[in-house]
């Protein structure tokens, strides 16, 4: 990849020195069967970074091979891949060669530092990249869509230890969401913590007593005074899913399954509050777990089926990588750019 992102920079380095690229009108829409001057503009703005393999300056008609090539491009920004000219579309077309080649030069820096040794198999999250690809001996055995933190809650860039699964979790509720998000609806709804199967315990001890949440004045409570513990029990609507998956962290921070499977047909997935959701749990798993005698789908699937929670330990921890990457090159060459969507970096 580090190689692949050097000659990328070449590549654009030439496009600057030849004149960049043109610009197109804001506000502009056009998909096929439209005829405009605006599409000899796309035409040349997609051949120039190689999307579109050839352009005549006399065919003003949107094609079938230009709405191939605005596909590729979407592709590789990470926009709907509708095949139509539309705002989100010209924003990226309009970014100019020059803030391409520091977003390039930038993300190669972060690629290269990504490990001190080699590691032969790893979970790999990018987050403005919304995805999750699991890693083993250089080969991507897995990719699956991801949903990553808010913008108050941002996903954490970091490295750790997936040590072991939960089958069936309870989640225990972090306070800050309590205060923020729980007590509101709490308060404008009497019956929502039993609607979400969810207790009250005097504390996060282990011995904590069990509470009447309608005897509690939820009105007295705030993020620095709040010493109760909330937790939903297991089963299907639970807010972790199914399967949880641990790398102890000071973060707090893990990868799970979601009951909101609606969520990953959206392309921009900042919907969580910093832990990592993901499409395709149950692969996950059979991958974390296949050196591990007697797991398999059947037997991951009649746990879950029974209901119990389980807690399985892995036989080797296996890396998570957490990075930001909004700039990349995959296997085939093609360019890969994504929004900065935490405003991490500067590339002006």
């Amino acid at each position: 990849n580090y190689l692949r992102i050097k000659k990328a920079i070449i590549k654009y380095n030439n496009i600057e020195r030849l004149g960049g690229w043109p610009s197109l009108p804001d506000n502009l829409i056009l998909r096929k069967g439209d005829s405009a001057e605006e599409v000899i503009i796309l035409k040349k703005r997609l051949y120039v970074t190689g999307d579109l393999s050839f352009y005549s300056d006399d065919n003003k008609l949107f094609d079938d091979k230009l709405e191939n090539a605005l596909k590729i491009f979407q592709h590789r920004h990470g926009i709907l891949e509708d095949g139509i000219l539309g705002p989100e579309t010209i924003t990226e077309l309009n970014i100019p060669v020059s803030k391409r080649i520091k977003q390039l030069q930038v993300n190669k820096e972060k690629i290269y530092t990504l490990f001190d040794d080699y590691i032969d198999r790893y979970i790999l999250v990018n987050i403005p990249d919304y995805k999750l690809q699991v890693i083993d001996d250089g080969e991507e055995l897995l990719n699956m869509k991801a949903i990553i933190g808010k913008e108050h809650s941002k996903t954490p860039i970091f490295s750790d230890q997936l040590e072991y699964l939960v089958l069936n979790p309870t989640w225990r509720i972090p306070i800050k969401k309590v205060v923020r998000d729980i007590i509101p609806l709490i308060k404008g709804n009497s019956q929502y913590l039993e609607n979400k199967n969810i207790k009250v315990f005097s504390s996060w001890d282990d011995n904590a007593v069990e509470l009447v949440p309608n005897k509690i004045d939820w009105d007295k409570y705030n993020v620095s005074n709040f010493d109760l513990m909330l937790e939903q029990e297991s089963g299907p609507d639970n807010e972790l899913g199914q399967i949880k998956f641990m790398f102890p962290n000071d973060y707090l921070v893990y990868i799970h399954d979601t009951p909101d499977k609606e969520l990953f047909k959206y392309n921009n997935r900042s919907f969580s509050s910093g832990c990592i959701r993901v499409e395709k749990p149950f692969e996950l798993a059979l991958y974390c777990l296949k050196d591990l005698p007697g797991w398999n789908w059947e037997k991951i699937m009649q746990v879950i089926n029974d209901g119990e929670q389980r807690h399985i330990d892995l036989l080797e921890p296996i890396s998570v990588v957490i990075v930001y990457w909004t700039a990349w090159v995959d296997e085939e060459n093609n360019v890969h750019f994504r929004k900065d969507i935490y405003d991490h970096y500067k590339y002006n």
